[in-house]
């Protein structure tokens, strides 16, 4: 096979160095000796080939006898017809799939191009053109494994193709003796009879390609809308690759296992690749795909002679992940079964990015016919680049659920074989219920109009379950199915994508299980760096502070997760547990770290609707299941679920703890519960958004997850983009998925009876200190007021022993010494505040400073004198006591009133006055901020409590500056039950109550009043109100200055009442004179 005749001859060509330096590696000499005959030896050889001559012959006449004399003849395998069909049913019976008499439009061997001929020759069966029928070396290969026990107890070896063909008309794909027997003996009679053209004509016409095309006219006219002797290169290589599993390289559901694609993605982040599986990706990468188009193209190869291997020029060995072994020329050897590595391995830069490739069936198929010479190094080239997001003709089928349909088809292909449906002529009654299905499809399609418009998010699906059966009942795998330009025909059901927060239940159920950790322990919403200096954040940008396990849970808070996840003991043990409720998708290679908490390792929908069910079935496990029952052509039974499989896989007290907490409506958002819970039944739910990186600098959402179940069903819906593209910012799981799992559900339980979780006898529930989490101490009386009702698997073996009263400086919650102040020294109530690692600072000094910050005073400023941490050491003051000067109004014996009375106080102090305190009797009434003044006065009111009616008491004044020194003034007063006293006014201008000035004159009226209570003053002139002054009691204000009066006599009265009523009148007598 040549590329390039011209250049090859020339010595100086890099290969033809290469292979000329390689040749002494395939060719050897050998030399014989002349031996002696050994009469004695020969003898020996001779009875042992009569032996097996012998026992052949009777093997032989027994397997005829037994499996061959009644197989047809060979006029009959020429006319072989396939079997029955198969139809998929709902569980009422409605058709979903069902594939009439087979599409097939059957055409001659000389109407097949040459192409595919060679494409399937190459894939399925290289030395078809010589052998007999069989593969002999495989055969002997899988005979001899048998004789020595090397086998599974099933005949095994490579079928040919002729073989295939008997397999698949006649014969069963059961794995016997018997079988293999009957098949290896038609092959042969085949061949001996019917010419190898005619076989494949007869193995090209009957064999399915999926989607109801059989034979490979329709193949050719299903997925490329042309005629079988069109087909090009890189057409036959794609068709010969479909019969190898018709579902599973599915052109429509799995074109990325079939034809293989190109991908690409930032440098600093392999987590988030591009795959261009469209036109519409192709368009959008043009520029760096490109790079990987020119690459392939500039590529030079061919073959060594007699060998197996070939020589690939014009690489570096920075274009591949691995290090090849790359001359000074550029070149290197490869196997040729090593291509597809080859083509896995490349890695090109462009723009900040790597572009890399993903090989295909359809690669495979064209490295064996470069390999066989059915095609040259330039055809091998331009059949890769061509195929980059080849497009296949929309299908047309008329299918109901088809996600559904054809998860089922590739689930019984798995179980029984490819075959299965396109020959069993089975019938396969499945458990969709096709009233669910219909509401599922309209709730997705109508959520999806609205999702474009919100937020650019194209696409939506749903699988429902059945805990009780794990029947699914519904699946959408998309909005449509057949818009393969967005990729609808992706099962997203199937598709492993990152849950985000509704993976956090999860995380938080082991954590429960391994600590002593119930639902309403407190655990902390503060800023917290973990190993590796990670530092999440959450959706808000905010932190809630202390929070109880279930609102941490139900407000989906990322801090709180991650602590979680090392409470649950790390990523291992998170990932096994996972395993144990059905989910495989997570990798057990320590990839994720603390993030995983967020919900960043991928499962599929599926997976994750399954895991919820054993929280649902109180931790069984119950086995998802598509299938009721399958009956053959003959009225067989081959299949009947009659018990469902069980397995008690976590503890029912693990289950009860996390659904108490996802059905607890009261711990989370009033406005979430309109998305997330049900109208009159409990129902535990759980959003999740998961974000994507689409550049440095943009992170957007990516999916949209609600997920919750009741004990009957689980239903997990997500949104999306099944292409990628991002969503807008505002993008979240309850508003983009939300609206469809609440519909849906209330839908599914309509006449369903209302069932509740019973609180199994293993779980805990039990009074716990809001503080701690701890048992109370039933000692201490200050803490029973602060606890509340919580549920544990393991219950708290300690008792809280913080909420305490203890004697304090109140300078810094220090030790109390003689030389300590005495308006410094004051009980105090302790409570402790702890992490639930108190022994890691990481996690316990960011607790401290919140139960020093504003946050937890307002939250527990009710607790009298609350302090949070006491000092064993002596306060430092930064002063000694300077002098300080206070007065009051307040005069000896005198009178004061149960309620409001007023006061004034004047201060002053060398040092800052941070505060004034009113004693009544010794104990503190009243205190009153000063804002760390030196000096200042204060005109209020003092309030005297009802409980010193009628009493004689000690009011005292304090004021106290920074360092806690302090001043006092002290004073006996008398309490009265009722305030009948009249304010007392007394005139300074005019002191005698008259005055005369000319009309162009003014004059300052000033009077002071003194009452004990608030009191509201009123000017009137010649009884009308001239001026409200309200609580002013020292009144200086102008007489005919603005408002000029008449000229003549006028009256002018000051009227004070007090709080209980009390006025006083003082009046004055003013004469206006004219000049």
């Amino acid at each position: 096979m040549n590329f390039n005749k011209e250049k090859l001859k020339s010595a100086s060509s890099p290969i033809n160095n290469r292979r000329n330096r390689l040749k002494t590696n395939y060719t050897r000499k050998i030399s014989y000796s002349n031996k002696k005959n050994n009469t004695s030896i020969i003898k020996i050889i001779s009875y042992v080939l009569i032996f097996f001559i012998t026992l052949t012959f009777f093997i032989g006449l027994i397997l005829y006898t037994k499996y061959i004399k009644e197989l047809p003849k060979i006029e009959e395998l020429e006319n072989l017809e396939i079997a029955e069909s198969s139809v998929i049913y709902d569980k009422n019976g409605g058709v979903l799939y069902k594939i009439f008499k087979e599409k097939r439009t059957y055409v001659s061997f000389d109407e097949i191009n040459k192409n595919m001929i060679n494409a399937i020759v190459a894939g399925e069966d290289k030395r078809y053109w010589e052998n007999p029928g069989i593969d002999v070396i495989g055969l002997a290969r899988a005979g001899i494994y048998f004789v020595l026990g090397k086998s599974d107890g099933t005949v095994k070896g490579t079928s040919t193709l002729t073989q295939q063909l008997i397999r698949n008309t006649i014969l069963t794909n059961e794995r016997s003796v018997e079988r293999k027997v009957k098949e290896i003996y038609l092959a042969y009679k085949l061949t001996s009879g019917v010419s190898k053209e005619k076989i494949l004509e007869l193995y090209l016409n009957k064999i399915s390609y999926g989607h109801n095309a059989y034979g490979i006219e329709e193949a050719a006219k299903t997925f490329f809308s042309k005629s079988a002797s069109e087909l090009n290169i890189v057409e036959s290589s794609i068709l010969a690759s479909i019969p190898k599993g018709p579902t599973f390289y599915s052109p429509y559901n799995h074109p990325d296992r079939l034809v293989g694609y190109p991908y690409l993605y930032e440098k600093e982040d392999s987590e988030n690749k591009i795959e261009v599986l469209n036109k519409s990706e192709f368009e959008e990468n043009k520029q760096d795909l490109s790079v990987l188009i020119n690459f392939i193209n500039n590529l030079k190869g061919d073959g060594l002679e007699s060998t197996d291997r070939l020589v690939l020029c014009n690489v570096e060995k920075k274009d591949f992940k691995i290090n090849y072994s790359i001359d000074n020329e550029g070149c290197l050897v490869l196997k040729y079964s090593d291509l597809l590595n080859f083509l896995n391995n490349i890695r090109l830069e462009s723009n900040g990015k790597y572009i890399e490739y993903q090989t295909g069936r359809k690669d495979f198929i064209l490295g064996r016919m470069l390999e066989d010479g059915y095609i040259n190094f330039d055809e091998y080239k331009s059949a890769i680049t061509s195929s980059f997001a080849i497009e296949f003709s929309k299908e047309k089928e008329n299918i109901k659920a088809p996600h559904f349909v054809f998860y089922v088809k590739e689930y019984l292909e798995e179980k029984y074989g490819k075959e299965i449906i396109s020959v069993g002529g089975l019938h396969i009654y499945t458990t969709l219920d096709p009233d669910l299905q219909e509401k599922a499809e309209e709730l997705v399609t109508k959520q999806v109009k609205a999702n474009k418009t919100n937020f650019n998010a194209g696409n939506a699906a749903l699988i429902s379950i059945d805990n009780k059966t794990g029947d699914i009942l519904s699946m959408v795998g998309s909005v449509d199915y057949f818009d393969t330009e967005n990729k609808g025909n992706v099962n997203i059901i199937t598709s492993p994508l990152q849950p985000g927060s509704s993976f956090k239940p999860f995380v938080y159920s082991l954590g429960i299980f391994n600590k002593e950790i119930g639902s309403k322990t407190p655990i902390y919403d503060v800023p917290t760096v973990f190993p590796g200096n990670y530092s999440p954040k959450n959706f808000d940008g905010g932190f809630m502070g202390k929070m109880t396990i279930s609102s941490a849970l139900n407000h989906s808070r990322n801090i709180t997760a991650v602590k979680m996840f090392y409470m649950a003991g790390g990523e291992t043990n998170i990932v096994n547990f996972m395993k144990k409720l059905g989910v495989n998708s997570l990798k057990s290679n320590n990839t994720y770290g603390a993030p995983l908490a967020l919900g960043t390792g991928e499962m599929t929908p599926l997976e994750l609707a399954g895991a919820y069910s054993v929280f649902a079935n109180l931790g069984e496990k119950v086995e998802i299941n598509p299938i009721l029952k399958i009956v053959d052509a003959r009225g067989n039974i081959v299949e009947e679920k009659k018990d469902v499989k069980k397995e008690k896989v976590i503890s029912e007290a693990q289950s009860y703890v996390i659904n108490s907490i996802l059905s607890d409506t009261s711990t989370r958002p009033d406005s979430w519960n309109g998305f997330i819970s049900m109208k009159s039944r409990p129902v535990a739910a759980k959003t999740g958004t998961s974000t994507k990186q689409y550049s440095k600098t943009e992170i957007f959402p990516a999916n949209l997850w609600t997920a919750g179940y009741t004990p009957q069903i689980t239903t997990v819906v997500w949104a999306g983009n099944t292409t990628g593209g991002k969503l807008g910012m505002k993008g979240d799981g309850l508003n983009g998925a939300g609206p469809i799992w609440r519909d849906f559900m209330e839908f599914a339980h309509k006449n369903k009876p209302v069932e509740r979780w019973s609180m199994p006898r293993s779980v805990s529930e039990i009074n716990i200190s809001e503080i701690t989490g701890l048992l109370p101490n039933p000692e201490n009386a200050l803490a029973q007021n602060l606890l509340v009702k919580s549920y544990f698997v393991n219950k708290p073996s300690k008792y809280d022993n913080s909420f305490i009263t203890v004697e304090v400086d109140a300078l810094c919650n220090g030790k109390v010494t003689e030389n300590t102040p005495e308006a410094a020294i004051r009980n105090a109530t302790l409570v402790e505040f702890h992490s639930l690692k108190p022994e890691d600072p990481a996690w316990e000094i960011p607790v401290q400073e919140w139960a020093r910050g504003e946050d937890a005073k307002k939250r527990y400023g009710n607790i009298s004198n609350l302090i949070t941490t006491r000092s064993e050491q002596i306060c430092e003051r930064t002063s000694s006591n300077g002098s300080m000067i206070i007065k009051s109004n307040i005069k000896n014996n005198s009178n004061y009133f149960i309620g409001e009375n007023h006061m004034e106080i004047a201060y002053r102090s060398d040092s800052n006055i941070k505060s004034i305190e009113i004693l009544i009797n010794g104990a503190v009434s009243q205190t009153i901020p000063t804002e760390n003044k030196k000096e200042g006065l204060y005109m209020g009111s003092i309030f005297i409590p009802g409980m010193y009616r009628n009493q004689s008491v000690e009011i005292e004044i304090r004021a106290i500056d920074d360092n806690f020194y302090s001043a006092s003034e002290k004073n006996n007063i008398n309490i009265l039950n009722k305030d009948d006293i009249v304010p007392e006014i007394t005139l300074e201008n005019p002191s005698n109550g008259n005055i005369k000035i000319y009309e162009s004159d003014f004059f300052n009226l000033k009077a002071n009043i003194f009452d004990n209570s608030k009191i509201d003053v009123v000017i009137f002139i010649n009884d009308i109100e001239y001026l409200k002054l309200g609580d002013n009691r020292k009144i200086n204000t102008t007489i005919n200055s603005q408002t000029k009066l008449d000229i003549g006599n006028h009256n002018i009265k000051i009227v004070a009442t007090d709080s209980a009523g009390n006025k006083s009148i003082k009046e004055i007598s003013l004469e206006i004179m004219k000049k």
